[in-house]
């Protein structure tokens, strides 16, 4: 950290109050001003704070949330870092509906002790909550050029498909580009490129030692179209030993080594996804026209721009584009309330392409293999011309993604009404 972060702690009656003490301050460059309760005042008479961590034991209960929405009203300028069990915050785009900035997972176990990688993520996590409220970037997640992160808020959309086939299609196009496996539990981008992972980031994580860019390099595996990745682990429960500082060093380095890199990610908004958010210039969010897959979309869309995220920076690519399922082009519109900006047609060679291990960006005839390399072409065109501001595009439609003729005579109104609640500010 630069310089010194005063932090005021509010604390529920269930959390371990010694635990939180020595976490929060183990790092000698932030010091507690104060320890506070949820049915008091979210201010000291010691100062306000830069930064307020809020720690208990269950985020879906009244009383926290109340505490929150009160001090970010009363101190809109002060970020506020969630310190709560897995699976204790609800929907994380709940959280920071009610004015979380960020959010650090405590240990569920009650004898699991004080893991210093934890220390180290409160750390990191406080101060990149500071330094967005103040509108500089936090050190180590520094912005790259050409990080793409894709997205896909529900299962099934495609979202590995478009990774993969987007990362092949700029290798071909004679770019280096890293392909990234953040879905650090049932990772499939290996399956999707056809490789076996013999090495993968949980190997480099047991490797010990620094990290550099020539350490990173042998744990890269290379596919035909002259793509590397970095592949998930190959059992679940090896997911827990891969911290989100690490995976933002990773990131850092593969932003540096290649022109191009794509991540591949959960359906979720899980610390490790947020980090990459983060570190990322461009997000590609991948949807399909089913009721599940638009309102996941639009949540998502919404959590992006509470983490104020650059709208222009974010592009939503509609897979499977030409099915007639009911749900028309103007519906996603009203949806999602922005237009699509990539259309990928449905079509059995892809099916197929995944079965077999081959990404359809290596077949040169099929139409989907065009689609992709033309939404490949548009992020190359904008890395080349990074100078314009503008961040406008036109869709990338081509002639089989567009909607069946009989969709197209009747022009119907749009059913704004399937998902017509609003969420509160």
């Amino acid at each position: 950290m630069s310089s010194e972060i005063n932090v005021l702690v509010a604390l529920d009656s269930e959390v371990d109050r010694g635990l939180i003490e020595t976490l929060v301050a183990r790092d000698p460059r932030i010091t507690v001003l104060d320890y506070l309760e949820l049915d008091g005042p979210s201010s000291s008479g010691l100062g306000n704070g830069d930064v307020l961590v809020v720690a208990v034991a269950d985020y879906n209960v009244a009383q926290p949330r109340d505490f929150v929405v009160k001090a970010s009203r009363q101190h809109p300028t002060r970020p506020i870092v969630l310190l709560c069990p897995a699976g204790a915050t609800g929907a994380v785009s709940e959280a920071f509906a009610t004015g979380v900035d960020d959010i650090v997972s405590l240990p569920t176990d009650p004898g699991a002790g004080l893991d210093p990688d934890l220390v180290r993520q409160l750390a990191f996590t406080i101060e990149k909550a500071v330094m967005r409220k103040r509108g500089t970037a936090a050190p180590k997640v520094e912005t790259v050029r050409n990080v793409i992160c894709v997205l896909g808020l529900k299962g099934g959309s495609g979202k590995t498909l478009t990774a993969v086939n987007l990362g092949v299609s700029l290798a071909i196009s004679g770019h280096s580009v890293a392909l990234m496996d953040l879905d650090l539990q049932f990772g499939d981008v290996a399956l999707a490129l056809g490789l076996t992972p013999m090495r993968t980031i949980y190997d480099l994580v047991r490797s010990g030692g620094s990290l550099d860019a020539g350490k990173l390099e042998d744990f890269l595996m290379e596919h035909e179209s002259g793509a590397r990745a970095l592949l998930a682990p190959v059992r679940p429960d090896q997911a827990a030993m891969i911290t989100v500082p690490f995976l933002a060093e990773v990131q850092r380095l593969l932003g540096e080594m290649f022109e191009f890199v794509v991540i591949d990610t959960p359906p979720s908004f899980a610390p490790e996804v947020i980090s990459a958010v983060d570190s990322s210039n461009d997000v590609l969010v991948v949807a399909m026209r089913d009721t599940l897959s638009l309102k996941n979309t639009k949540l998502g869309l919404e959590t992006l721009e509470r983490m104020d995220f650059d709208r222009r920076r974010v592009k939503i690519l509609l897979n499977r584009a030409n099915t007639n399922v009911g749900i028309e082009r103007e519906d996603v519109l009203a949806i999602l309330g922005r237009d699509v900006d990539i259309l990928i047609p449905s079509n059995r060679d892809i099916t197929r392409s995944v079965n077999q291990g081959e990404p359809i960006a290596m077949q040169r005839g099929s139409e989907a293999a065009r689609a992709f390399r033309a939404l490949a072409d548009a992020y190359v065109a904008e890395a080349a011309a990074r100078g314009d501001r503008d961040g406008s595009g036109q869709v990338v439609e081509l002639p089989s993604a567009r909607e069946p003729e009989p969709a197209r005579e009747a022009a119907r109104p749009a059913r704004q009404s399937i998902f017509r609640r609003r969420r509160s500010a």
